[in-house]
């Protein structure tokens, strides 16, 4: 019996050392992307600029620091043009959105100030017949209430107007330090992919050759299901762009190659998506009295988002290897938990659960905790 009850305490030792291990990761990765973040980016670009310097060191006979210079020079060239080209684009459409929307804002404003007197006038004139009923201190006394709500309305706008200064204000100040975080991203990942033959030699030697082979094999599991994920939400956002562009040529939208081109880079963000095109485009054709467009658009922005949740847990489950369902409720169980930013987590958490899957690394911890060899 004493045997038995020592045996399950090694194994309840064993789990909360696992637990606590866990946890500690769990910890030291939160605060590495609060206080480290431009060295995290800088590993993560350092990883995926290697096979273009080892190309450019070992076949073209460059040096390595040239290599690493014409890389980011290409890398950041290009980063930087398609900025430039989506800010082109910004422009052209706020000059086109200047063009028309003070037209339909006037008869925007025309329909609302007529249809608020046409709703108002028969309640003006029921009030004006009660007021005249009133004595004169509850006539004083409703001129008071009016007063303080009119303050009230004042002081609200005034609030709102300083919200929106401060926001100005915090944004304008932010940028310093936006250019201050990618030049350190820039500088750390230049020295890096420099070091980085030195820095695999000293962690392969700093750890036991078991764990540095499981480590080998963990990364190359991971890489595989990270290029089966992008290559799951490339499909996906080519599927929803073509409908889109098919879908505004049909119905004349204006300029569908530059809306279609927007659409497919916001689409890349998670969970934002093309809602954040259409929704305030529809909104707005149907405060501009285009009821034909805002249902044209409706049924587009509906046969869109169907058709991406549809193909989306069934191409993600496939180039992840597990089924649809345990990739919904894992979608589910994040955003219950953190919110959008949980349905951002929640793939990467069970990336890296498959991945360890198959690495065998959970029945070699399972093993630890029970106590076989």
């Amino acid at each position: 019996m004493d045997d038995i009850d020592n045996q399950i305490l090694q194994v309840a030792l064993r789990f909360i050392f696992v637990v606590m291990i866990a946890i500690s990761f769990i910890f030291f990765t939160y605060f590495s992307w609060i206080y480290l973040q431009p060295f995290i980016f800088a590993i993560v670009l350092s990883f995926f600029f290697q096979p273009f310097i080892h190309l450019l060191n070992n076949h073209l006979r460059i040096p390595r620091g040239a290599a690493i210079l014409l890389v980011l020079f290409i890398f950041g060239g290009l980063a930087g043009g398609l900025l430039a080209l989506l800010v082109a684009e910004i422009i052209r459409g706020i000059q086109y959105l200047a063009s028309g929307v003070p037209g339909h804002f006037s008869l925007l404003t025309n329909y609302l100030t007529q249809g608020t007197v046409d709703f108002l006038s028969p309640l003006l004139t029921k009030g004006e017949a009660l007021t005249n009923k009133l004595s004169v201190n509850q006539q004083q006394t409703l001129e008071e209430y009016f007063k303080v709500a009119q303050e009230k309305f004042s002081e609200t706008s005034l609030t709102l107007l300083n919200s929106a200064l401060e926001a100005t204000g915090l944004f304008l100040a932010e940028l310093p330090s936006s250019f201050a975080f990618i030049f350190i991203t820039l500088l750390a990942t230049f020295f890096i992919c420099k070091d980085w033959n030195m820095i695999v030699k000293f962690l392969m030697k700093a750890f036991p050759e078991a764990l540095s082979e499981r480590v080998y094999i963990f990364r190359g599991e991971f890489i595989q299901t990270i290029k089966g994920l992008i290559r799951a939400q490339c499909m996906l956002v080519m599927i929803s762009t073509s409908l889109i562009a098919i879908g505004l040529l049909i119905i004349g939208a204006p300029h569908p190659l530059t809306i279609t081109f927007l659409a497919a880079l916001v689409d890349f963000i998670p969970y934002v998506g093309t809602g954040i095109i259409f929704i305030p485009w529809i909104i707005y054709q149907f405060l501009t009295g285009e009821f034909m467009m805002t249902i044209c658009l409706s049924i587009l922005y509906m046969v869109v988002m169907l058709t991406r949740q549809t193909l989306e847990p069934k191409l993600l489950a496939d180039h992840f290897g597990v089924p649809p369902i345990i990739l919904l409720v894992s979608l589910f169980l994040g955003f219950q938990l953190f919110g959008g930013l949980g349905m951002l987590i929640s793939p990467i958490a069970l990336m890296t659960i498959q991945t360890l899957v198959k690495t065998g690394v959970t029945k070699e911890i399972w093993t630890y905790i029970i106590g076989k060899t």
